[in-house]
C-alpha cells in the first residue's frame, strides 16, 4: 500500500509539466513541451465497480493547453580560448551561444466523473491553470528548464469556495544526440494543504536498432520502438492521477483519484506542424480518495479498467529549443 502511493503522489508535482498519464520526457516531447503550439488531449475510463462498496466509477475528461512565446533569445559569438588544450576544445570553447526562450501557458480541461456512492449521478469537474516556463542554454551546453503554474481544479458546485493551486518545477538536461539525453531537477506542489517537494530523474537510452529505453522516475518506465521517422509506439507502466475540490455532504472536500497503469501509445507526426496521438491502457490498480481537512482520508479502491485515449498537437511559432537541438546539441 504505501508503495502504490509513494508511486502515484508524484503526478501532482510533476503535473506541473507535463499533462498526467502515458506521456513521456523524451526528446520530441521535452522539446515540444517548450515550443508554441496548442494541445488538446481526450480519455474515458468506461465504469467499473468499487470494491468494497456498492455503485461504479467512470471517467471522461478533456483539456487544450496553449503555450506562445514571450522572450527570445538566440545568439552565436567568437571568443578565442587562450588556455584550451588541442583544436577541437579550442573550437568549442571560443563558440559563445547565448540562448533562452521564456514561453507563457493557458490551459482549461472538464472532467465528467461518475463516483456512485451518493445520490449525484454524475460530476462535472473543471480546471483552469497558468503559468510562465523558460530554458537556457549553460556555458557547459546543459539545458536549464522551469516552470511555474497557478491553478484552479473545481467541481461546479465549488466553484464559489475556489481554492488555488500552485506547482513548480526545475531541472537541467544533457542532450548527447538525438537519442539519448538524461535530465534531473525538482518538483514542488501545494494543492490545497497537500504539500508535494518530488525529486525526479530521467531520460533516453538506446538499446540497440529502433529500440530505447524512455525513463522519467518515480512515475514511469517504457520501451520506446520507432519503426520509421515520425512514428512511435512505447510500452511501458505509468502512476496517473488526479486532484479537485467537491462538494460532498454539504461540505468541501477534496477528491484523488490514483492508479498505476500499463499502457500503449502510438505518436505519429503528420508534418512539421500537425501530430496525432492514440493510447490505450490498463490500471492494474486504481482508488479514489475523499479528503477532509478534519476528519483524515477516506479511500474507496476501484477494480481494474480499461482506458483509451487520444490527442493532437498543432505547433507552430520559432523555439529556441528547437533550434538547439537542430543546429547545436545533435
Amino acid at each position: 500500500m504505501r508503495l502504490r502511493r509513494f508511486l502515484v503522489l508524484p503526478l501532482f508535482a510533476l503535473g506541473a509539466w507535463v499533462p498526467c498519464g502515458a506521456q513521456t520526457f523524451d526528446l520530441d516531447q521535452f522539446e515540444q513541451a517548450f515550443r508554441p503550439r496548442l494541445r488538446v488531449d481526450a480519455r474515458y475510463q468506461p465504469e467499473s465497480a468499487f470494491t468494497d462498496t456498492t455503485g461504479r466509477f467512470s471517467n471522461a475528461e478533456g483539456s487544450a493547453v496553449l503555450t506562445f512565446p514571450i522572450v527570445s533569445r538566440f545568439q552565436a559569438g567568437f571568443k578565442l580560448d587562450t588556455a584550451a588544450r588541442g583544436l577541437k576544445e579550442l573550437l568549442k570553447n571560443s563558440i559563445r551561444i547565448e540562448a533562452s526562450q521564456l514561453l507563457g501557458s493557458v490551459r482549461v480541461g472538464a472532467r465528467q466523473l461518475q463516483l456512485g456512492f451518493d445520490s449525484v449521478a454524475q460530476r462535472q469537474l473543471y480546471t483552469a491553470s497558468a503559468g510562465l516556463m523558460g530554458i537556457k542554454l549553460t556555458r557547459k551546453y546543459r539545458l536549464l528548464f522551469w516552470s511555474a503554474n497557478v491553478n484552479v481544479s473545481e467541481e461546479d458546485r465549488t466553484v464559489d469556495d475556489w481554492v488555488p493551486r500552485f506547482n513548480g518545477i526545475i531541472g537541467k538536461a544533457h542532450v548527447q544526440g538525438l537519442r539519448k539525453q538524461f535530465y534531473y531537477g525538482l518538483a514542488l506542489s501545494y494543492t490545497d494543504r497537500l504539500v508535494l517537494p518530488v525529486p525526479f530523474i530521467g531520460g533516453t537510452a538506446p538499446l540497440g536498432g529502433d529500440w530505447s529505453l524512455q525513463y522519467a522516475l518515480p512515475v514511469q518506465l517504457g520501451i520506446s520502438y520507432r519503426p520509421k521517422q515520425g512514428t512511435r509506439f512505447l510500452a511501458g507502466i505509468s502512476a496517473d492521477g488526479f486532484r479537485s475540490g467537491l462538494e460532498w455532504k454539504d461540505e468541501r472536500v477534496n477528491v484523488n483519484h490514483t492508479a498505476l497503469r500499463v499502457f500503449v501509445n502510438l505518436r505519429h507526426r503528420l508534418n512539421r506542424t500537425l501530430q496525432i496521438r492514440a493510447d490505450v491502457g490498463y490500471a492494474l490498480v486504481q482508488s479514489v480518495r475523499i479528503t477532509q481537512a478534519d476528519v483524515g482520508a477516506i479511500r474507496l479502491p476501484v477494480d481494474p479498467a480499461l482506458q483509451v485515449g487520444l490527442g493532437v498537437n498543432v505547433l507552430f511559432g520559432g523555439s529556441v529549443m528547437q533550434r538547439l537541438l537542430d543546429d547545436v546539441l545533435k
